[in-house]
């Protein structure tokens, strides 16, 4: 298996502040020794602050980790020479309310009135009766600027791209043209299949009634130049759907593997389980044997880790089982991050593992 190391940025702030880039160059050769065929940043860019790094601003570093120079010589090049590869993340299903794209709908620039989905307040209200989800906040269209839009995170401060859009097309082609000059090796792409809705199809009691899946991670696919993408994945349709797709992959929360929605894999190529992440929910919320898992995990070809996940399984994988990512509260979108213990002591640990 070609282990993949999640780097959740904020937690790293939390040790080392506006050296954040710089310490985790220092710790690649770690990374290495440990066995990881590469790792994928996430929390990197630019954000609003209101979901963690996922309210995205702008595809640029965020200033207070570094600098986009540090991010290419320090990790990225760096990475590359010990023969590490680098993903990513990107968030084409949203965007902040400062984002460029959001701004540029709210004040009715020409070519840019649908970038989001904006409606009545009518139409609102009725939509949302009839059932079109607001999947991590609570409304599906929230007030901005006066203006009713689609929101299904963290309501009127991240907003819902329209893919149907040419500006919104082209703005996503642009970011993953930006990765490719930095060197960037792959993108973890944070929910690419709820990006196309028919809200006639809204139902109450199937929230998912009105995705699109397949036409979802196509819309990506076509922008991203053959970059190969990992999808965040909630439905187990999608590795079906990838089969005949190059360069993507399903990454799916490992209670497919042996928790709730525990099933038969073994038919699709395409999987690729992710043990850890960056949500904190606990194993015990998922259903999920962590241990029996990461065993599992061991026979496809990618697998998606963090290193508190692989410590304690090396140390003491009972507490996997019971307390996987220690607190967080899930019912606020804003807090589900915040919990995570920072980076230095787990280091410590790490770096234990690999003498």
């Amino acid at each position: 298996m070609k282990k993949i190391c999640q780097i959740y940025i904020p937690q790293w702030y939390r040790s080392f502040k506006n050296h954040t880039l710089l310490e985790i160059s220092n710790n690649l050769e770690y990374l290495k020794e440990a066995g990881f065929y590469g790792f994928y940043l996430i929390g990197l860019w630019l954000d609003g602050g209101y979901d963690n790094g996922f309210d995205i601003v702008e595809y640029m570093v965020n200033p207070k980790y570094g600098t986009t120079s540090e991010l290419i010589e320090l990790v990225i090049k760096k990475a590359h020479d010990l023969g590490l590869t680098v993903g990513v993340d990107v968030v084409p299903n949203h965007v902040s309310y400062r984002n460029i794209l959001a701004m540029e709908c709210l004040s009715r620039t020409p070519g840019f009135e649908d970038a989001l989905y904006v409606v009545s307040k009518d139409e609102a209200e009725e939509l949302t009766k009839a059932g079109v989800p607001s999947f991590f906040g609570k409304q599906a269209y929230s007030l901005v600027d006066g203006k009713y839009v689609r929101s299904t995170f963290v309501d009127n401060y991240q907003l819902n791209v329209n893919w149907g859009n040419e500006r919104v097309q082209t703005y996503f082609r642009d970011v993953f043209k930006k990765l490719r000059g930095y060197g960037v090796d792959f993108a973890r792409i944070d929910c690419g299949e709820l990006l196309f809705e028919d809200v006639s199809k809204a139902d109450p009691k199937n929230p998912l009634a009105c995705l699109n899946v397949k036409a979802s991670i196509e819309a990506v696919a076509s922008v991203a130049d053959g970059m190969p993408l990992f999808y965040e994945c909630f439905f187990p349709e999608t590795a079906k759907l990838m089969e005949g797709m190059p360069n993507c992959y399903c990454l799916d929360c490992s209670y497919v593997l042996t928790g709730q929605q525990k099933t038969e894999w073994e038919a699709y190529s395409k999987l690729v389980p992710l043990v850890g992440g960056h949500d904190q929910m606990t194993a015990a919320d998922r259903g999920i044997n962590i241990t029996e898992t990461l065993e599992k995990m061991e026979t496809f070809e990618y697998g998606f880790l963090d290193m508190q996940t692989l410590i304690a399984h090396k140390t003491n994988p009972e507490i996997l089982d019971d307390d996987w990512n220690y607190d967080a509260d899930l019912k606020n979108p804003n807090q589900r991050y915040r919990a995570r213990r920072e980076i230095k002591p787990i280091l410590e640990e790490f770096k234990k593992t690999t003498e």
